[in-house]
């Protein structure tokens, strides 16, 4: 016998985003968040990033996934350490601390290798050439560019009923 919803368990569906039709290991990347931090040159930069949450997810990174695009990255968060076996192209690995803080940046870094980063809280994988590209050197102070969300609410239009 099926009664009605359980309300926590709508909320955590509807929290994870996940969609209607999505296996668990996609709703594992989510997508659509903005790194911001201080360029080399002086001007702010930003990076689109897809966060990789949950054991699965983290363990297969880029595996079988394309290299991200200029401007895009995969943020892996807790990580200190980082394979690139099975991955199709080389990558540059930027080490983040628990301060957001870049550590280090391993560039270029070919496929079936293993780096380790002791401290780093997060990684973020790039394509190869694009940590130099876009400015990010050790010592940078990254943070997530806030995003401010509105609501619409929908009016029904008056009938003009009794006052």
């Amino acid at each position: 016998m099926r009664g009605k919803p359980n309300p926590h368990r709508l909320f955590a569906v509807r929290a994870t985003g996940r969609a209607a039709g999505a296996s668990a290991a996609d709703s594992a990347y989510a997508g659509g968040r903005e790194l911001r931090f201080a360029g080399a040159d002086g001007g702010c930069g930003r990076l689109r990033v897809t966060s990789a949450r949950g054991f699965v997810a983290r363990l297969r990174g880029l595996i079988g996934r394309p290299v991200p695009q200029p401007g895009e990255g995969l943020w892996i968060e807790p990580c200190a350490a980082v394979h690139t076996f099975g991955v199709r192209a080389a990558l540059d690995l930027v080490f983040v601390s628990a301060c957001m803080v870049v550590q280090g940046i391993d560039a270029a870094v070919p496929p079936r290798r293993v780096r380790i980063a002791p401290g780093a809280r997060a990684v973020l994988e790039l394509r190869a050439g694009e940590a130099r590209r876009i400015g990010l050197r050790v010592g940078t102070r990254l943070e997530w560019e806030r995003t401010s969300r509105v609501y619409v609410y929908p009016l029904r239009p008056s009938t003009g009923g009794k006052r």
